[in-house]
């Protein structure tokens, strides 16, 4: 097997957090894998983000940024549609259908970076978005707790999963940044109303970024009476454990499997590398 190649993958829905994640690890690796996920399910506008994926690579170079279209309804499925009733007796809604498409995005990240044998993937995952009381967008994938638990289930398989975003300032900074690289900022990451009435306005639809509208059914009591969303930390963790331990790993062995792979054999060949993936890149 050839050496681990110092090159990323980014799950790359568009909005200005994967946006700058691709921006900031362009800065310390060779190539960047843009991958935004076709989940299915109610999910529109998958090439919405085209012209800012243009832009990446005008301004950084062709041969430095890809951009790859991934089926993952069959993940997405096999991870939380299968089980979304038999799964409602230990967990809400909200982790049964957005936490578990969120791991599947997770999932797909990791077996691109498995099958084209880079370093590692990324999220735009980030502290400011951790849920609270009084953050009403905050979603359970930026609880450290999360985040941990993906990136040491990534590195059970000689994987990184980065944040590069994490830390990087608020929201407005965030923007700010983008703005100044002039890249379009979608309707939904200017903070305006995600009530229905805001999404009937012209404005709305320039977007820049996929439109979930699955995802928006499930919050419809934030978009339409302001009512927070209900995260349990607790109830997530465990779900992501019960995932991880099961229906997660028999998706990567079998993804593997059909390809004539056997992913013990992958992973140990990595695991030999392992000293210079963590000591020889500059992770992020």
């Amino acid at each position: 097997m050839e050496p681990v190649k110092n090159e990323v993958a980014v799950m790359f829905s568009g909005g200005i957090d994967s946006l700058l994640a691709s921006v900031l690890l362009q800065q310390k690796y060779d190539k960047v894998h843009l991958l935004t996920f076709d989940k299915g399910y109610l999910e529109f506008g998958v090439k919405n983000n085209l012209p800012n994926v243009d832009r990446l690579k005008a301004t950084y170079g062709p041969d430095r940024i890809t951009h790859e279209v991934v089926d993952l309804k069959d993940v997405v499925k096999k991870i939380a549609v299968k089980k979304i009733f038999k799964d409602r007796k230990k967990y809400n809604m909200e982790i049964r259908w957005c936490v578990g498409c969120r791991m599947g995005m997770n999932i797909g990240g990791l077996l691109y970076a498995l099958e084209h044998n880079l370093i590692g993937y990324a999220d735009g995952s980030n502290r400011e978005q951790i849920p609270s009381d009084a953050n009403l967008t905050g979603t359970a994938e930026n609880f450290p707790s999360i985040v941990n638990r993906h990136k040491n289930f990534a590195m059970e398989y000689a994987v990184h999963f980065m944040t590069p975003t994490y830390e990087y300032g608020s929201r407005e900074d965030r923007r700010t940044k983008l703005k100044e690289l002039g890249f379009d900022i979608d309707f939904l990451s200017l903070d305006t109303t995600k009530k229905l009435s805001g999404l009937m306005t012209k404005q709305a639809r320039k977007r820049s970024q996929p439109m979930c509208f699955s995802g928006w059914i499930i919050h419809w009591k934030r978009n339409i009476l302001g009512k927070p969303v209900e995260q349990n930390e607790t109830m997530t963790v465990d779900y992501i454990a019960r995932k991880q331990a099961g229906v997660v790993q028999d998706v990567i062995k079998n993804y593997f499997a059909e390809k004539g792979v056997a992913v013990d054999e992958l992973v140990a060949a990595r695991q030999k590398d392992i000293a210079r993936i963590r000591d020889g890149f500059a992770l992020v």
